[in-house]
């Protein structure tokens, strides 16, 4: 059966939306970026409208039910579309809700180092004036779990990218991917113009500083230099280390 809807679970900075980046380079694609992100916020604190970055995040989604969100998801798609690209961040997914509609879709897990997301979770959340102690997860047992939990869903393991491994080869990498996907790989995919997206965008938003970087870039790029870890960000690492070291086991081999 054709590819018609690819779900991308991640976590925060994982390089989810350089790889959307990517995939919205495929003409015939239709992105949906964090769909449930307003959802997730309105049903999840009851004081949403005391959070500081609240009214920025809600003014980008114009849809907050569950249901129709859904039928979104893993409905009909637009003129001239093919399939849909979802990036979903895995808190965004509210547990006491149904997920069967999970199993309508080709479903992969993004991973990367606990090291690297920690750190730059952190430096974007001071960046924004957002302190560390409000985080929501970055990892770890939740996403673990999900992963778990899709995998009884469909009956099968889902996919497992390394974004580490990705960024040292993005062509071979992203070309294994998409036949794993059932869908074509195109050169597109690897080179893209800065700020021209339609990802979601935070500019001119208290957020901003999650997405500046990859909104101004044109392509893949690995750091160059190994940054120190201040002591504080340890225990987070320590904590999504051995579930990062469960799914990297399974992680897509090119």
């Amino acid at each position: 059966m054709k590819t018609k809807h690819i779900a991308m679970w991640t976590c925060p900075r994982s390089r989810s939306t350089a790889i959307t980046r990517a995939f919205e380079q495929i003409d015939s694609c239709i992105i949906y970026d964090e769909p449930l992100g307003g959802c997730w916020l309105v049903n999840t604190h009851t004081d949403y409208e005391q959070i500081d970055y609240a009214a920025d995040y809600l003014s980008r989604y114009s849809d907050t039910n569950y249901a129709s969100i859904i039928k979104k998801l893993t409905g009909d798609l637009p003129e001239g579309k093919s399939f849909s690209f979802q990036k979903h961040m895995s808190y965004h997914l509210i547990p006491e809700f149904d997920k069967s509609w999970i199993s309508q879709l080709k479903n992969f897990f993004l991973i990367r180092d606990p090291r690297e997301i920690v750190l730059s979770y952190w430096k974007a959340r001071t960046a924004s004036g957002l302190t560390w102690e409000e985080a929501e997860s970055v990892g770890g047992e939740e996403y673990y779990r999900l992963f778990k939990e899709i995998e009884d869903l469909t009956q099968e393991t889902p996919l497992v990218v390394d974004s580490g491994d990705l960024v040292k080869n993005p062509r071979n990498y992203l070309k294994t991917l998409c036949s794993k996907l059932g869908i074509a790989f195109s050169e597109e995919m690897l080179n893209w113009e800065p700020n021209k997206t339609r990802v979601l965008s935070w500019k001119n938003t208290i957020l901003e500083k999650f997405s500046e970087n990859v909104t101004n870039s044109t392509g893949f790029f690995q750091k160059s230099k190994q940054e120190n870890i201040p002591d504080m960000l340890m225990p987070s690492i320590n904590n999504c280390m051995p579930f990062y070291k469960e799914m990297y086991r399974c992680r897509l081999i090119v």
